[in-house]
């Protein structure tokens, strides 16, 4: 997954989870637990310098690789918003003859402003004055991408991405 704070990333990827029976690892969960904070604790600043993210991208795609190659199908849950983290997991992945495709899930900037907004009760810390900051690199053409509206219905979306592991699994199979 990846996308801005409130594009529904953790939306999208609890419902690929409910039908596709993956794991998902959450780089807020992953970040709070390198940090050794309690995952409903605000992180502060201190968390979210460039080192830390570092180490945060690099420990989730870790995860996912030891778990995806144990057989495991797998949802990284984070921003994915540098370039840079994208081609560190298609590397990562690719050592290991895994396939990844980024799910980048989008909703206009009102909305995702208002979905920052109205949470409550989740681990993510992102506030509206934190979204108003990012940008999202754009894909290169290395970087396997499918761009999923999330301003559809629950249902569209899942209609739209109901397929993407077997898809995988398929093309994996191929090669």
């Amino acid at each position: 997954m990846c996308g801005l704070s409130g594009s529904g990333k953790s939306t999208t990827a609890s419902q690929l989870v409910k039908t596709s029976g993956a794991i998902r690892l959450r780089s807020d969960a992953v970040r709070k637990h390198l940090a050794g904070i309690c995952l409903q604790e605000k992180g502060g600043d201190e968390i979210y310098t460039a080192a830390m993210t570092d180490k945060t991208y690099s420990r989730l795609i870790d995860l996912g690789v030891q778990l995806a190659t144990r057989g495991y199908r797998v949802i990284l849950d984070a921003k994915f918003d540098r370039q840079e983290k994208r081609l560190e997991a298609i590397a990562k992945t690719t050592t290991q003859n895994l396939l990844l495709t980024f799910l980048y899930c989008t909703a206009p900037p009102e909305v995702l402003r208002t979905r920052v907004k109205q949470r409550s009760g989740d681990i993510a810390d992102a506030t509206a004055a934190i979204l108003a900051k990012q940008s999202m690199e754009p894909f290169g053409q290395t970087e396997p991408v499918i761009t999923v509206d999330t301003t559809q219905t629950a249902n569209e979306v899942q209609r739209q991405l109901g397929g993407v592991f077997d898809s995988l699994e398929r093309n994996q199979m191929r090669e």
